[in-house]
């Protein structure tokens, strides 16, 4: 599974939330229209990166090759600082599936142990950072199958001496709730909600289908992956869907959405649904391994997030966009600077020790996920780009996916009206997590960001990039460098990769391709 780091970010506490909003109902129609939304996307990011597979990502790479580059300096630092977000926001996951919300000392204690772990682990050698990726990842695929299999067991009858609960929770109280205000807009509201909610699952999952598969990409083998890569990344999206979609089912067996565990007595984050219910059939060894699992999948997920925006930030340096300090590896291939810098995030976590974890992670995941959909808006503007381009030079795509051009523009609708919608978590007068102002405000924090990413590149005359020098020794490899002979990374000017770029300031989105950007020939004139 190529999202397979990244599970225990949403499937286990964050569709607790969303179930409690929304309803069982709800939660499953969600899971299913965010993985058909992932599909498009992935297919969409899919199409461009044929043609260039980078192992340094699609977004940051293409966003630089079809976009401006205003455009691409603001969603390649926004994706580098949510993924960065992602650490804080599963660190306090941790916290809330311990039960920890109340803040104090023994929430200090736990949260620099949890938080020492996850940074602990990206300072390793980086091939033994990959294998115990591995290793993590395959727990948290059998953690989500083995709560699955137990879920529909005890949900279904199939564990004696339980009473079998079935679909009971779709009648009573209901398989749908209602939002806002009462009646039939009231669960339109709530299915609108109980669909941002369950988002936090699906962040940045298309980029990292595609760059788990372009991964490998190297100077004689993006050829070949440019034809690998469609099979391969509509292959992992299936992979990927399929078990959320049941887990969101069997999750909607479990708990009824008016259980209030499920948000902390209304405050914010709870409880999963899985514990809830394991506890509630009264298996006290099951509901204690359950925790231990998902509280070890908040942290392995922690980790990742970590290891993923340290590798962005480095990449984005290597490619001569970012600060050239952060591209400095030490001699077990780790960029540390990268690392410490991205690290820097998780002190958020530590707001708990003054308001509730559950508060905190609630104000966590509004900012995370709109980031996401930022992003899926600028992955279909590059699609879209693409295109034009290829058109106004008559050259033909390498694969085209029966879906698209449709695909791209569902993604676009889909994911500026869940942009749009994010101020309805502001709209219930009785939440405690804040008042309504802070909450909009945080709903939509990252389009201001956005914003003044993309008037900083404007003024990036006054930040000029320092390069670091290094001592160099006898050998011809600078300090800290790996064994080996000097290599210097290949960095892109800051405009367009090698694109020579038409200038902005003329309105035309024509470029001049040069030579070596595709290999197909061109279609003959009509």
């Amino acid at each position: 599974m190529a999202v397979g780091p990244t599970i225990g970010t949403g499937l286990f506490i964050g569709a607790g939330q969303a179930l409690a909003v929304g309803g069982p109902a709800s939660l499953f129609l969600s899971y299913i229209i965010l993985s058909f939304l992932t599909f498009a996307m992935t297919t969409s990011m899919a199409e461009v990166s044929t043609h260039r597979p980078s192992r340094y990502g699609t977004l940051v790479t293409n966003s630089y090759l079809y976009m401006s580059s205003g455009v691409a300096f603001a969603s390649s630092y926004l994706r580098w600082y949510t993924l960065a977000m992602f650490v804080p926001y599963e660190i306090t996951t941790a916290m809330v599936n311990l039960g920890l919300s109340k803040p104090g000392a023994t929430i200090a204690i736990r949260l620099t142990i949890i938080t020492t772990i996850i940074v602990g682990f990206n300072f390793l050698p980086d091939r033994l950072f990959r294998s115990s990726e591995r290793l993590f990842t395959l727990i948290k695929i059998g953690t989500m199958a083995t709560l699955f299999v137990l879920a529909l067991s005890i949900g279904l009858g199939g564990v004696d001496g339980h009473t079998r609960w079935g679909f009971k929770y779709w009648k009573h109280p209901g398989a749908m709730n209602e939002y806002i205000v009462h009646g039939f807009w009231g669960r339109v509201l709530g299915f609108f909600q109980c669909l941002l909610d369950s988002s936090i699952a699906f962040t940045f999952a298309p980029e990292l289908i595609v760059h788990h598969t372009e991964m490998p990409a190297s100077v004689g083998e993006s050829t070949l992956l440019g034809t690998a890569i469609p099979g391969s990344v509509s292959s992992d999206v299936v992979q990927t869907a399929f078990p959320y979609i049941m887990s969101s089912l069997a999750m909607g067996i479990m708990a009824p959405f008016n259980e209030t565990r499920l948000t902390n007595n209304g405050t914010g984050s709870g409880l999963s649904p899985y514990t809830i219910g394991f506890k509630d059939a009264g298996i006290q060894i099951v509901f204690t391994l359950a925790t231990i699992a998902i509280l070890l999948s908040s942290v392995a997920s922690g980790r990742s997030f970590l290891y993923l925006s340290s590798r962005t930030l480095c990449a984005m340096s290597e490619q001569g966009h970012a600060p050239s300090v952060f591209s400095i590896r030490n001699r077990w291939d780790v960029p540390y600077i990268a690392v410490a810098g991205s690290a820097l995030f998780s002190t958020l976590a530590f707001i708990s020790v003054k308001i509730p974890s559950s508060i905190m992670n609630s104000y966590l995941l509004r900012i995370v996920t709109s980031g996401g959909f930022i992003s899926s808006l600028v992955g279909c503007t590059i699609h879209r780009h693409f295109h034009r381009r290829l058109r106004a030079n008559r050259i033909t795509t390498r694969h085209r996916f029966a879906m698209q051009s449709l695909g791209t523009y569902f993604g676009m609708v889909v994911s500026a009206a869940l942009l749009l919608a994010g101020g309805l978590w502001g709209g219930p007068k009785a939440n405690v997590t804040g008042t309504r102002a802070a909450r909009v405000i945080t709903s939509y924090t990252n389009i201001g960001v956005f914003g003044l990413l993309f008037l900083l590149h404007r003024f990036r005359s006054l930040m000029p990039i320092v390069e670091v020098e290094r001592p160099i020794d006898m050998e011809g490899r600078r300090h800290g460098d790996r064994e080996g002979p000097e290599v210097q990374p290949h960095k892109t000017p800051s405009n367009r990769g090698n694109l020579d770029a038409i200038p902005e300031d003329s309105g035309a989105f024509e470029l001049r391709l040069s030579h070596n950007m595709f290999t197909e020939p061109r279609v003959p004139r009509e």
